[in-house]
Parts: C-alpha cells; structure tokens; sequence
C-alpha cells in the first residue's frame, strides 16, 4: 500500500480561534471539535484536498516553547497551499493584517511562491503553479 500524508496537525493556545482564521483566510470547513488526549481539544478541517488540518490545544505538562514562523530552521519548516491567484491572495492577507515572511518570487520552474505567518507562528508557503 503506498503512503500518503493523512494530516498536518498544529498546536495551538486556542484551536477555535486558530480553525477560525484558517475558514476565514482559506475557506476551510470545521468538521468537527473533540478530546482525542485527556484534557485537549482537535478541532478537524477539511481544507479543500485528501490532507486535514487538525489543530489542538496542548497537553497539561507541555512545554510553552513555541516554534517560529520563519526559514532558518530544521524539523518541520512549513506546510504549503495551491493558489490561484498569488498577488491577490497576498493582497487579501496583506489587508487582513498577516505578516508576509517572504513576498511573491518567481522559481525557476515559472511557479510563484510566497510565505506568510499564520496562528501560533505557523509558517504557510503559498503556490501559484506555472
């Protein structure tokens, strides 16, 4: 059988306000809200693919060291969306008030990108394809 990524889960101080800006800024539907470890909430998106975004709180006893929403890093760095439309997106983001970590570039393939901040230092890359 081959693999395939089922999910992209996030920690967050508060998973409603985070599935929230997520349904605001890229239409992702709330599918549901429940304790999956004693004492947290997953609230479970469906963002438009295969792949959930699942946002939880975090459990008693974590550590209240965040990550950053920057490329300077090792482990996870960020995790991408498809576009259609990149300088309209950005626009839209800009006005919202999110932080654009890198502006629209050009690769070599003719493919746009961009990254942007999201809830809880979150680091989202933005594709235009070619």
């Amino acid at each position: 059988m081959p693999f395939a990524i089922d999910h992209v889960h996030i920690r967050a101080t508060d998973p409603q306000a985070s599935a929230a800006w997520y349904e605001q800024h890229f239409d992702a539907k709330i599918l549901g809200a429940r304790e999956v470890m004693p004492g947290t909430i997953t609230v479970s998106m469906q963002m438009g693919g295969e792949v959930r975004l699942n946002i939880s709180s975090a459990p008693a006893g974590s550590s209240d060291q965040r990550g950053n929403a920057e490329l300077n890093h090792l482990g996870l760095e960020h995790f991408g969306f498809g576009v259609d439309d990149l300088a309209a997106k950005l626009a839209n983001l800009e006005q919202a008030g999110v932080r654009i970590v890198l502006p629209s570039t050009e690769i070599a393939s003719g493919a746009r990108l961009a990254y942007i901040e999201g809830p809880d230092d979150v680091l989202i890359e933005l594709v235009q394809s070619a």
